[in-house]
């Protein structure tokens, strides 16, 4: 079973160039430019066994880290893969434990798990000084990276089960919220240090090595160092943590084969017949109907659900450096930060519909009227969170003078990223999870083309917001005339650019609509 699993994570992994030509040329975008990253990274790694205090102070914290992004990052960004996701296994009587075993195999052949090992090797160079700590550091990466790879699946896990309700939403939105405070300490310390950031990682690392995200990475420099049991110690701790983690790991999977995606369903909520809630209460138009439908998606799908609690409350991050490091100036930044967000959140939106999108093209739906209807719920949270955070903004950095120069480049930013997301999302769409799988997941071989295409929509929406920018910037420096004419420019641009972006998108959604289906249908 394991081998059958690795085969076919091998077999996946083979297909992403096979996809279309766009998905094809982002995956070797990103494995050429990540492959070169993690190349330097190995031998950065591999270069500290000169220094072995240095290594010792760098590599347990570089490695809890590496940890908590692998169980993290996949959460907020590109998602765990749902190519082996247990729940696809339900109905093949598999047993929970060859499973578990098989599907962290699969984990192992996977493009971020194949950086960590090149990155690990680099590790092992490090701690090769002595036959001992050589082995002890084989056998540590071997454990940390399992331990990483592992707490990530089962992190995915109880988040998927977290958010099958509406209570588990909250639940995790609040999670983020205090995972931006948790950041805080640590800066705090940064902010402190006086620029000897070495002994803040040498303080840092020496917790971190007595964490059970350290135990494995800090267990060979002990060795290497003579001081043999303590490195024993640590070694046998985290392989008592590993075991811990695949017990947890096994419980989460049993509890997903048995009974898979129930509670996501427990939750739906139906109608009387004849009322169709939403879609019945706005505008009798084309446009209403697009953006009834996508108000339905916020209100009961978790895929939506999962970005639109986040991505409010990032701009609150520029809280920190506001009362850590003094700098008052940052909070002018909340309003555009957001702006930016939550227009750019849309560059993949009509993904989302999957085989649903027919409905649209049988229809016959005015591409104006998706382009708009698409962005209307989206504009209805960001421009009064714009507002709220411009002037809040502008109070705490008790910079009320530059109000109207940030609004205008908030309106720009936000005019600016709807119109590149308004074309992007029908000419460079990229596979997302599809309804009822777990909002955290990506289909097997989209990282390449996710990495493209997000940093396609980021450049160019800040490229184009070129002169708000440098107006915005002018008025900073002191040019008082700047303030105003930021404002009007901006305004000006943002709305200009908005229905630009808007009326370009809509005319390559009416010639690109069934080619744009079958793409969808594919993915």
């Amino acid at each position: 079973m394991v081998a059958h699993l690795v085969r076919l994570k091998l077999t996946l992994l083979r297909n992403m160039f096979r996809r279309s030509r766009a998905q094809a040329i982002g995956v070797v975008f990103a494995v050429v430019y990540f492959g070169f990253l993690v190349v330097a990274m190995a031998f950065g790694a591999a270069s500290l066994r000169v220094d072995l205090g240095l290594a010792v102070d760098i590599i347990p914290v570089a490695g809890a880290v590496a940890v908590v992004l692998w169980s993290l990052v996949p959460l907020f960004s590109f998602g765990s893969d749902p190519t082996l996701d247990p729940a696809r296994f339900a109905t093949f009587a598999v047993p929970p434990r060859q499973l578990a075993i098989g599907l962290i195999a699969g984990a192992l052949v996977g493009l971020p798990a194949i950086a960590t090992m090149l990155i690990s090797a680099g590790v092992m160079v490090a701690w090769s000084h002595t036959v001992l700590s050589t082995l002890v550091g084989i056998v540590s990466t071997a454990v940390a990276v399992l331990t990483a790879v592992t707490m990530s699946r089962w992190v995915s896990a109880v988040a998927t089960a977290a958010l099958s309700s509406r209570r588990g939403n909250d639940v995790m939105g609040v999670l983020a919220l205090i995972l931006l405070v948790l950041l805080s300490p640590v800066l705090i310390v940064l902010s402190n240090a006086g620029g000897d950031y070495l002994a803040v990682v040498r303080s840092v690392s020496s917790v971190a090595g007595w964490t059970p995200l350290g135990w494995a990475w800090a267990a060979p420099g002990d060795i290497a160092l003579g001081h043999t049991v303590v490195g024993l110690l640590r070694l046998a701790l985290g392989v008592a943590f590993l075991w811990a983690l695949g017990v947890l790991w096994l419980r989460a999977l049993t509890r997903q084969v048995e009974n898979p995606r129930s509670a996501a369903r427990s939750g739906s909520a139906t109608t009387a017949d004849g009322d169709l809630g939403l879609l019945d209460r706005g505008p009798d138009t084309p446009t209403g109907a697009v953006a009834m439908r996508v108000l339905v998606y916020w209100w009961r799908d978790p895929r939506y659900q999962a970005g639109m609690l986040l991505t409010p409350f990032v701009p609150l991050a520029l809280l920190i450096p506001y009362f850590t490091s003094d700098v008052r100036w940052v909070t002018l930044l909340m309003a555009p930060l957001l702006a930016f967000m939550m227009a750019w959140g849309e560059h993949n939106a009509v993904a989302y519909e999957a085989d649903a999108f027919w409905m649209h093209v049988a229809a016959g739906t005015p591409g104006l009227a998706d382009r708009r209807g698409r962005l209307v719920p989206s504009l209805l949270v960001a421009v009064p969170l714009v507002i709220v955070y411009a002037v809040a903004g502008a109070a705490l950095a008790a910079r009320f003078d530059l109000l109207a120069v940030v609004l205008g480049l908030s309106v720009a930013l936000l005019g600016t990223a709807y119109a590149v997301s308004s074309v992007l999302s029908v000419v460079l769409p990229y596979p997302v999870a599809k309804p009822g799988e777990s909002p955290f997941s990506t289909p097997p071989g989209a990282t390449g083309i996710t990495l493209a295409a997000q940093t396609v929509a980021a450049i160019s929406s800040v490229v184009l917001s070129a002169p708000p920018i440098v107006l915005a910037l002018l008025a900073w420096s002191g040019a008082v005339w700047a303030v105003w004419a930021g404002a009007v420019v901006g305004l000006v641009w943002g709305v200009m650019l908005f229905e630009i972006g808007v009326r370009v998108g809509a005319r390559v959604y009416e010639r690109r609509a069934p080619e744009l289906l079958a793409s969808l249908t594919a993915n």
